[in-house]
């Protein structure tokens, strides 16, 4: 319940007042500050008289407030500064090893340095004065305190207690050796496969490769839209191979096709859908994992990193009745998190929202989600046409990727209905010539398309090593600024224990946003090349997103080589 400071301040906790009334508490409190609407509180209300879980818990599962607003909301209250995920600082052992991962978690806290006298502790699902006490009896100091999301506490405390006592790294080689000593193959690469699979959580991976090569099989992961190296196994470990394939329910005699799969496993107390893909080489198999953590909260674009005259905008778009949505942008860019952050802005306890994805990384409150399943023959469009018949107010599907999805998508936008989906294009202006290179019209398409957003992520400076420095005369050019005595300001990380000495920690958007009116309507409709439809467009304002892009490197968000990385010169 979320009280004031000298009271309990947690979303799941007990407390001496009856449920009931705990859960009246909490929402009047949520609603006076603008956060979540009556008309939510009144559904979980119904949801808890038969799940029996705590209102706050319900909050934040079914998407009616975020984690982030909550513990924002809980600072405020507290009068401390409030921590993002990315800014949680690396706990020190000489004062986190003071107490145990137990007591860390069930008291909800992570005391993480001593500066100045004072212990710095940032709280979660937290007493404050439960905790202030333990310290103090402890270490004999007073606290210095952060509020951070509660989930992403817990997962610190979790993570470094348990990475303390195993490191992943002396793990891995502990077990490499054992495997190759087994010549009999009788050990199973289980733990093997667990240990990888800890360190890419550990590192903060979205895919794991098992590359080939003549001598040794390389192991990279996939970390902020960049792949580093990690170690090397030896070809005599092929072995593990075979064993991911056998726990995808894939083919594990088949070594001449590539082969797709999946399989779920429990990391760090998360639940992971890791799916799996191989291709043929010349040296073998090659193999990739993808780590997809199961997820029922989500940031909203506000905390994405979308500007707020943007989000604004993004919100009109997202509340009209009817139309077609786009989100462009390679893959690993984003567009599945945007697009559900966006659907998370409308009142969706008054629309009949149906999804068709793959897979099903978001959940999304009252919604009817369904996921594509190839081998009982159910794709993109097939769900449309069944989607129809349930009286939809908002279709998401997943991506457009043929010709009969997009018809159908385009068909459901025309008949009254707002889809939203995605489509792999590399700029705004391609998405006219794709979707008619898929069938579409060009009349249906100016009828029906009410915005697109082009996207790419890039890499956040580490904010515990951004320093700032004088920019070089290639930035000062790139950036666009007039040369004189004294050079602009940018910032780099220097490298720190937090961001593995790369200078980056997390990513951001960078994005350009194009809102179809009516002037826009008619030029599509009449077939305008792509020159035009832009000069058309940046008349009526839109940004380009290299003009976001610069925005950042002067804001001290990313630098410019990223940028060059993930979006390029033009």
């Amino acid at each position: 319940m979320l009280q004031p400071v000298e009271q309990r301040q947690t979303l799941g906790a007990a407390a001496s007042a009856p449920a009931a009334d705990r859960a009246q508490s909490l929402g009047e409190s949520l609603i006076s500050a603008g956060i979540v609407a009556p008309v939510a509180i009144d559904y979980v209300l119904q949801k808890q008289k038969i799940e029996k879980v705590p209102m706050g818990n319900l909050l934040v599962e079914l998407g009616f407030t975020s984690a982030k607003e909550v513990a924002r909301y809980l600072a405020q209250q507290r009068n401390i500064p409030f921590l993002e995920a990315a800014q949680l600082p690396e706990p020190e052992t000489a004062v986190a090893g003071l107490f145990n991962r137990a007591q860390c978690l069930n008291n909800g806290f992570l005391p993480v340095r001593e500066s100045g006298g004072l212990v710095d502790v940032v709280l979660g699902d937290a007493r404050r004065e439960v905790v202030e006490d333990l310290v103090q009896r402890k270490l004999g100091k007073a606290c210095r305190f952060f509020q951070g999301e509660f989930d992403q506490v817990a997962q610190a405390i979790q993570q470094h207690y348990y990475f303390a006592d195993n490191p992943p790294v002396k793990l891995l080689e502990s077990e490499v050796r054992k495997l190759e000593a087994d010549i009999d193959r009788a050990y199973s690469p289980a733990r093997l496969l667990e240990y990888m699979l800890h360190l890419g959580v550990r590192e903060r991976a979205t895919d794991i490769h098992l590359a080939p090569t003549a001598r040794s099989r390389s192991v990279l992961m996939r970390i902020d839209g960049v792949l580093r190296p990690m170690f090397a196994l030896s070809p005599a470990l092929d072995r593990l191979v075979v064993y991911v394939k056998l726990q995808a329910d894939m083919d594990a005699s088949e070594q001449r096709l590539p082969q797709d799969g999946s399989f779920t496993a429990v990391v760090m107390e998360q639940n992971y859908t890791i799916r799996v893909s191989t291709l043929i080489s010349e040296f073998g198999e090659r193999m990739v994992l993808r780590m997809l953590p199961e997820r029922s909260s989500l940031d909203k674009l506000d905390d994405l990193g979308f500007k707020p005259t943007d989000v604004a905008a993004m919100a009109k778009s997202f509340a009209r009745p009817h139309g077609l949505i786009l989100i462009t942008g390679p893959t690993g860019s984003g567009k599945s998190t945007t697009l559900h952050a966006a659907l998370r802005m409308q009142p969706l306890i008054e629309r009949n929202v149906l999804t068709v994805e793959d897979p099903v990384e978001y959940r999304v409150p009252v919604a009817c989600q369904t996921e594509v399943n190839r081998r009982a023959g159910y794709e993109f469009a097939n769900a449309m046409r069944h989607f129809l018949r349930h009286d939809p107010d908002i279709i998401l599907v997943g991506e457009i990727r043929d010709g009969e999805t997009a018809r159908a998508a385009l068909d459901a936008s025309s008949t009254g209905h707002l889809v939203l989906s995605t489509l792999h294009v590399g700029s705004i202006f391609g998405v006219m010539p794709r979707l008619k290179l898929l069938g579409v019209d060009a009349e249906t398409i100016a009828e029906n398309l009410v915005a697109v957003i082009n996207q790419r992520l890039v890499r956040r400076i580490c904010t515990q090593c951004r320093t700032p420095r004088d920019a070089t005369p290639s930035e000062v050019s790139w950036l666009g600024q007039v040369e004189s005595a004294e050079a602009p300001k940018v910032y780099h990380g220097m490298g720190c224990p937090h961001c593995r000495n790369t200078g980056y920690f997390g990513r951001l958007p960078v994005y350009e946003m194009l809102l179809v009116d009516r002037d826009l309507a008619d030029a599509i409709a009449s077939d305008a090349s792509r020159a035009q439809l832009r000069e058309r467009a940046l008349a009526a304002g839109m940004r380009p997103i290299l003009t976001l892009a610069r925005q950042r490197v002067l804001e001290g968000d990313t630098t410019m080589d990223e940028i060059l990385r993930a979006v390029g010169e033009d």
